[in-house]
């Protein structure tokens, strides 16, 4: 499985157009068999600097699935809805190894 999280912040007075995104995404999603794990609103930051407002996790039993989402014409059609609505987007794609895999594989580097 991988996952996909997903920082950002919506441009204010964009919201409307935001929200026409969310609803138009979840069908192509759930086409590609994504799951949305989480989609809120952050309420703290203890480490770091990233300060983005709103937090998604999405997840996609095989890395084919996020690239045939991220291909779908259907998506492509909605994209700039996301696009002109958000900004200082952070996207990162991360592979369920699990910890001890992880601990693993860190102490052979």
């Amino acid at each position: 499985m991988i996952i996909t999280l997903n920082l950002f912040d919506i441009i204010p007075g964009k919201e409307t157009a935001y929200a026409e995104y969310l609803r138009r995404v979840r069908p192509i999603l759930e086409r590609h068999h994504a799951r949305v794990l989480f989609y809120g609103r952050t309420r703290a930051r203890f480490m770091g600097t990233c300060d983005q407002e709103y937090c998604g996790i999405i997840a996609y039993e095989d890395p084919t699935d996020l690239t045939r989402f991220s291909h779908d014409p259907e998506f492509a059609l909605i994209k700039p809805l996301r696009d002109a609505s958000t900004h200082n987007y952070v996207l990162t794609v991360a592979e369920e190894t699990g910890i001890e895999n992880a601990a693993d594989m860190l102490s052979r580097t």
